[in-house]
């Protein structure tokens, strides 16, 4: 069986958070009790039992557990997550299994814990190490409290640590964004996810942008950003490995690897989105209409049926995404696709333009340094 036959990667979303963040439009909410937390869980575990068994699951298929905040579970709720999956053939010998924590969430005693329960990765959402950034986009933690975080998950036992970071934050400058990067490097981080600021409709920090209370770094500055944080981590042994990824060799995560890869995942909780190679199933983004949904043994969501047109495109673009690129050999195995002949002629200005390069020898494809910058240009020509 072909790698992208079978489940590579399990999920399970959790949607709550201490506060929202104001430029977050995620799934996630601020406020919940413990009893809605209770029910969410019991809902999640019935939906692995149920869900579990139409599928072929790698036995080194990757665990993530992201969010909203898995760290504000109770131990014993995150207890009866796992279980649920290992009971139901979801949790084997997973080839990484990572805990999204957001700094200020869980202290030594709870980080030792989710090191026992089977967790050997923990990601934590740092986004800045300015208090004045942080405080402008609504986080909950200091710059301190998230060097700390990541110290205490060192004394945990966690040799896999990563970090999530933004750049073109109100309030921040070229200087305060490269402390950042120095100060998370000599915390010895072997993995950053480094994202441009997105404005996304609808969320408080548009409205403030809108009514001119808050300043966005100009267009020039956030390019100054854009190249300090590929030349900055570079230098640091840091190699970018995705669009927006950078690790140590070996460090990378390997449950993201199968989204831009393009594999099989199967996923758990409201707003959760599966794909079994043909079809995607997304499930409801309500808490309480996923919980009751669950509870009536209905369906929590609904499939959308994708066309071979359709995944050939997804998985160029997604695996253009990374530096290795695409395989064109595995595409045509896949999908019947000679890329070369049906967008060769689209692709020819992007190769000759140094945006894409094309290895005729190995038959691989990949966007260069300047193409990862404009790789929406590129991608644009996958799509019909």
């Amino acid at each position: 069986m072909q790698k992208w036959e079978q489940i590579q990667g399990v999920y399970i979303h959790t949607p709550f958070c201490l506060q929202k963040c104001l430029y977050c439009d995620f799934a996630s909410y601020a406020g919940a009790d413990t009893e809605t937390m209770e029910k969410y869980v019991d809902a999640v575990c019935s939906e692995i039992m149920m869900r579990s068994n139409e599928v072929t699951i790698a036995d080194q298929a990757t665990l993530y557990f992201g969010g909203g905040t898995p760290s504000l579970l109770s131990e014993k709720l995150l207890a009866k997550l796992v279980e649920a999956l290992q009971k139901n053939g979801c949790w084997l010998q997973p080839a990484e299994a990572t805990i999204e924590v957001n700094p200020g969430t869980a202290d030594l005693d709870k980080l030792r814990f989710f090191k026992d329960l089977g967790f050997d990765r923990i990601s934590f959402g740092v986004q800045s190490l300015n208090d004045a950034e942080l405080r402008a986009v609504g986080r909950i933690h200091t710059a301190n409290e998230a060097l700390d975080a990541i110290t205490v998950a060192e004394k945990a036992g966690f040799t896999r640590v990563s970090a999530d970071l933004i750049y073109g934050l109100p309030e921040q400058s070229l200087q305060t964004l490269k402390t950042s990067l120095q100060n998370l490097t000599a915390a010895g981080l072997q993995h950053l996810s480094v994202y441009g600021l997105t404005i996304e409709k609808n969320t408080p920090l548009a409205g403030m942008l809108d009514k001119g209370k808050v300043e966005l770094p100009d267009e020039d500055c956030q390019l100054a950003m854009y190249e300090l944080v590929q030349e900055y981590l570079e230098a640091q042994g840091l190699h970018r490995y995705e669009i927006s990824n950078y690790a140590v060799s070996g460090q990378e995560s390997r449950h993201n690897l199968v989204y831009w890869h393009y594999l099989p995942y199967l996923s758990f909780g409201s707003s959760a989105c599966s794909f079994n190679g043909s079809q995607r199933f997304t499930a409801t983004d309500s808490v309480t209409d996923y919980i009751e949904s669950i509870q009536s043994g209905k369906s929590c969501g609904g499939f959308e049926d994708l066309t071979k047109e359709m995944q050939l495109s997804e998985y160029l673009f997604m695996g253009l995404r990374t530096t290795v690129g695409i395989d064109l050999i595995e595409t045509e195995q896949r999908f019947g696709c000679d890329v070369m002949l049906e967008f060769g002629v689209e692709l020819e200005k992007f190769i000759r333009g140094n945006l894409v390069f094309y290895d005729i020898e190995h038959r691989r494809m990949r966007l260069t340094e300047q193409g990862m910058r404009f790789s929406n240009e590129v991608f644009e020509i996958f799509v019909k």
